[in-house]
């Protein structure tokens, strides 16, 4: 009988131990990642301006800068008859549409959970300058093409839900409306607000499915991470287009042109472009890296004291350009 007791004992200070060995070291839950919420118009616009970088980067578009903007008698009367300097022109405007993405990049990457996102500044400004891409965030070209369909996807799905958010904000200002209104009778008042309850209801459950859809629950890595491959690639890309991958292991083994489905290249490092990468003086001049790859670009955007763009008049003259060209033709048209 007394062992009983003394088994007895033991269970209960044991059994008592281990409750409170559970109590005290609670199993901790997973955090659940922060959504972009209302950010997914902006992340959407940042969106938008790559994807239409990566379309200003095509073999085709690349061919037209090369054989027919660079060309154009107006551009070299205007602007330069150095055809090295225009091609500096068209590279650093696309590198500085490129830094300020990523700059807004840069400060959404401040929001992220995982480490390497949130050092998207250094990094960035480390592949600019020495072309070290550690995560590997540079894609191929058929991963980029896959890459630029998600953006146009989550570009259109985030614009319609905006619609249906501002659709979803005019019904619900109806309804208070209507119910202040006291110029309607009972019964047809009654009927009008029970008309647009049932309307916001439909309207909310649309405006809940295209947030699932769109970037509005993305959480901030993923739409972050989405932007941050993207522009490594178009950088990679800019550089390889212009001839200054110097010091820069290219990380596109398609080689980003139609070219490479028809014609391989033997040498994994090099690229052969339908439209030939623009290199010209300028251009390589650009390879000092110490600098910075967009501080360098930056200075050719500066124009010269004695030039239009330091007056700022280069847009007005351009438009007298254009209006000039328009009564040019129609004046040819009235008289055959």
């Amino acid at each position: 009988m007394a062992l009983e007791t003394w088994l007895i004992k033991v269970k209960t200070a044991i059994s008592h131990r281990f409750d409170s060995v559970k109590t005290s070291t609670p199993i901790p839950k997973p955090s659940k990642k922060a959504s972009v919420g209302v950010l997914a118009f902006e992340i959407a616009g940042l969106m938008s301006k790559l994807f239409h970088l990566w379309q200003s980067l095509s073999d085709k578009n690349i061919i037209r800068v090369r054989n027919d903007s660079v060309s154009l008698e107006g551009v070299h009367k205007i602007v330069s008859s150095d055809e090295s300097f225009l091609l500096g022109l068209a590279c650093a405007e696309m590198a500085e549409n490129l830094r300020l993405v990523a700059k807004s990049v840069s400060r959404l990457s401040k929001r992220c959970g995982d480490t390497s996102l949130r050092g998207f500044e250094h990094l960035f400004d480390e592949f600019a300058k020495l072309g070290h891409d550690p995560n590997c965030w540079v894609l191929s070209w058929k991963d980029m093409e896959a890459q630029t369909k998600k953006l146009d996807r989550y570009v259109t799905v985030t614009a319609t839900l905006y619609k249906e958010i501002e659709e979803l904000s005019v019904l619900e200002n109806g309804l208070r409306k209507a119910l202040q209104c006291g110029e309607l009778e009972g019964t047809t008042k009654e009927q009008k607000v029970l008309d647009l309850q049932q309307k916001i209801f439909w309207q909310r459950q649309e405006v809940k499915y295209l947030k699932d859809r769109s970037l509005w629950n993305r959480s901030f890595d993923t739409a972050v991470l989405i932007l941050a491959k993207s522009v490594f690639t178009i950088l990679a890309r800019i550089k390889i287009v212009f001839g200054i991958a110097h010091g820069y292991p290219t990380s596109l083994p398609r080689c980003l042109s139609a070219s490479a489905t028809v014609h391989p290249t033997e040498n994994p490092t090099t690229c052969n472009f339908v439209s030939g990468p623009l290199k010209s003086s300028k251009l390589e001049g650009n390879k000092d890296f110490s600098t910075g790859f967009f501080e360098t670009n930056s200075k050719l955007l500066n124009p010269p004291a004695t030039t239009l763009g330091a007056a700022a008049l280069a847009l007005h003259y351009a438009n007298l350009i254009i209006i000039v060209e328009k009564d040019d033709k129609v004046t040819t048209t009235c008289w055959y």
